[in-house]
């Protein structure tokens, strides 16, 4: 990887071709700007733009805003014209951060290229060397995870994302319009602006992430706090927080080290509709609270929270009395049971990778469903299957539990435990939170980056599987993929405990504000927002603050509406922060772009005062004529609109479908 005060850094993007019956596409347009520069040059082509940048006696790094997109036209030219993939067989790989790279470039080849490309198809840096030098590509998206026009608006940026006619008869050579010209210039000016303001405060790894774990370590090394153990001086962060894959554990612990062990008890965010409101049209004064700042306010020491740290001791059978109840302490523990939700109270059990449960549905009970009905033991294959289910939970998680559920045929197996304390994370939370509070524009967009992107890095594991681009016989590029588990882990203990305080803080207020399904009440949460058809003054034990952490904001008041499941909903909006504004339809859909977002909508409303008619096609005119309600707003319902990836012939291109509800 290189040196960053070693490299020039550019800011490009790339124009491609967009036209009915395309068999290839291109780039018609290139724009490319150094960092504090606003001297932007235009290519009407790709080969211009490569010849630019290959010409240039220095290393390089060049940002494109979606390295996903613009990184298939670079590898497709490339590749025809003869460059050859590098990397996967130099032996010469070294870990930085939470990626590996190349040790040395010198042992790459001119014309080589080596990606670096997830299996999953996050793509982060190509690299290229040429006449002795090495550019690499970066994604500028895992720095500044918004759209370029929100990246303008959050940072307050001098140049603003403009918008053209992207479908037409445009190739490669050809003319640039002066509105085409100044369309692509702000392109890379927006991006170029708030990259350099995270340069200028020395946030130059390749994602947010990284960034974050980096500012953590260096602010804990200046830590006041006497009492934290990574401000001890004589306390090295791998002391701390050291790798937990390193510790084995006997076989019977159901694991090969500690890492693997308690990453069992690491889960997302609670997203829930309650039963038998999926899909009702809620007519009522209802509101949203979403918890300000979720994570960093589980974090802070204001939460009461304590965090483990340092070695895990394990423990067989049974908890030891020393720790239970005992903030001193963290713990981790394996189990089997059987449950069953207890009256009135909220499920927040999931069971998955087993195809006798929903993977996506917060169980009631563990007993098995035949039919409708629900049964302890089924059979296959002649053999009497018990529904007695093992987990392994955080003890916050596994104290929710038994609040929520009863608990039957309990059997604790082991778990293991941590000294523990509440603070690691108060000097970094609180500079951060300070520049939120006081400041605009980039410093505020880059406070909140900071606050909300450090915990994750202490949940990355070790998958470190590949895709290599290889160019097709029908002159495509097309993926293999190489498994690989070689990833230095974060400390999961951390990440799980985070997230299961997060969690817990939601599922808490949710459950406190919940009076069954047919009564006005919490309704739906996403991770840190509740959902409730009652006014802000009714809600229970919601702290109404700002900024404060573990308080909650009321993002919006409405009227009408209706959840569907997880992540799909429409609320008819009848206030924003506390104010009036005027009404509209905030339809969230999971896979739903824009453009349908828009046309439902429109459909909805009958107000097609923000559509463009003319750009419709007649499937789109039909549908918007038709009167729709919340009630039409279930699976089944068919919006053309949606764009996906197609790679063909020079890159990629993105063809209109038909959105479905499934």
């Amino acid at each position: 990887m290189l040196k960053f005060n070693q490299a020039r850094k550019y800011v490009a993007d790339f124009e491609t071709t967009v036209y009915e019956g395309q068999e290839s596409t291109e780039v018609w347009a290139a724009a490319s700007v150094p960092c504090w520069s606003e001297d932007v040059y235009v290519f009407n082509c790709i080969n211009d733009f490569l010849s630019y940048h290959f010409k240039k006696p220095e290393n390089q790094i060049i940002y494109f805003h979606n390295l996903k997109f613009d990184g298939q036209f670079i590898l497709d030219y490339l590749l025809k014209k003869g460059f050859k993939i590098s990397g996967a067989d130099l032996n010469q790989i070294e870990y930085v951060d939470e990626f590996f790279y190349i040790k040395d470039y010198k042992k790459m080849q001119n014309k080589s290229i080596y990606p670096l490309i997830s299996d999953i198809g996050q793509w982060y840096m190509v690299v290229v060397k040429i006449n002795n030098h090495i550019i690499e590509f970066r994604d500028s998206y895992k720095l500044l995870p918004f759209k370029v026009a929100d990246i303008g608006k959050g940072f307050k940026t001098k140049h603003q994302k403009t918008l053209i006619e992207y479908t037409g008869e445009r190739h490669a050579g050809g003319f640039i319009s002066e509105e085409e010209v100044n369309y692509i210039k702000n392109d890379v000016l927006v991006v170029k602006e708030a990259l350099e303001q995270l340069f200028e405060d020395n946030h130059t790894s390749l994602t947010i992430g990284s960034c974050c774990l980096k500012e953590f370590k260096e602010i804990c090394k200046h830590s006041k706090n006497p009492n934290n153990p990574l401000s001890q001086g004589l306390t090295k962060y791998s002391d701390v927080f050291p790798d937990l894959t390193q510790i084995t554990i006997p076989d019977d612990y159901g694991a090969q080290n500690a890492d693997e062990y308690i990453r069992k008890s690491y889960h997302g965010g609670w997203c829930y509709v309650v039963d038998g409101v999926e899909g009702k049209e809620l007519k009522a004064h209802g509101c949203t609270a979403d918890v300000n700042s979720l994570y960093p306010s589980v974090m802070h020491s204001e939460s009461g929270n304590v965090y483990p740290f340092g070695h895990p001791k394990f423990f067989k059978s049974e908890i030891p009395d020393k720790i239970i109840n005992n903030s001193n302490y963290y713990y981790v523990v394996r189990f089997k049971c059987r449950f069953k939700i207890k009256n009135n109270f909220l499920p927040f059990i999931q069971i998955k990778n087993s195809f006798l449960y929903k993977f996506n549905e917060y169980l009631k009970t563990s007993d098995y469903c035949i039919n409708g009905d629900y049964t302890r033991y089924l059979y296959r294959d002649g053999e009497k299957v018990d529904s007695i289910q093992e987990f392994t939970m955080t003890c916050s998680d596994f104290k929710l539990l038994f609040k929520h559920y009863d608990v039957y045929d309990f059997e604790l197996l082991d778990g293991c435990y941590f000294n523990a304390f509440c603070g690691f994370f108060d000097d970094y939370i609180n500079k951060y939170k300070k520049i939120k509070q006081e400041s605009k524009g980039a410093k505020r967009t880059i406070a909140k980056l900071f606050l909300n992107n450090l915990y994750g890095k202490f949940a990355t594991g070790d998958n470190s599987s590949y895709q290599v681009p290889i160019l097709d016989q029908d002159n495509t590029v097309k993926y293999f993929t190489v498994k690989e588990n070689e990833k230095k882990t974060g400390y999961i203990a951390v990440g799980a405990a985070v997230t299961s305080y997060a969690r817990n803080f939601t599922i808490s207020h949710a459950q406190e504000n919940f009076h069954g399904a047919s009564k006005p009440g919490f309704k739906y949460a996403d991770t840190d927002s509740i959902h409730c058809d009652l006014p802000p003054d009714q809600l229970i034990n919601i702290t109404v603050h700002p900024t404060n952490f573990n308080a909650w904001k009321i993002e919006n008041e409405w009227d009408n509406a209706i959840f569907v499941r997880q992540k799909t909903y429409i609320e008819h909006t009848i206030k924003e922060d506390g104010e009036d504004v005027k009404p509209y339809y905030l339809i969230k859909c999971a896979g739903m772009n824009q453009e349908c977002k828009d046309l439902l909508n429109a459909s909805i409303t009958q107000d097609f005062s923000n559509l463009d008619l003319s750009k419709l096609s007649e499937k789109q005119k039909e549908f918007i004529k038709l009167k729709r309600t919340l009630k039409d707003f279930k699976k089944g319902l068919e919006i053309e609109g949606k764009l996906l990836p197609k790679k063909i012939n020079g890159g990629i291109i993105l063809i209109k479908t038909t959105f479905k509800m499934r």
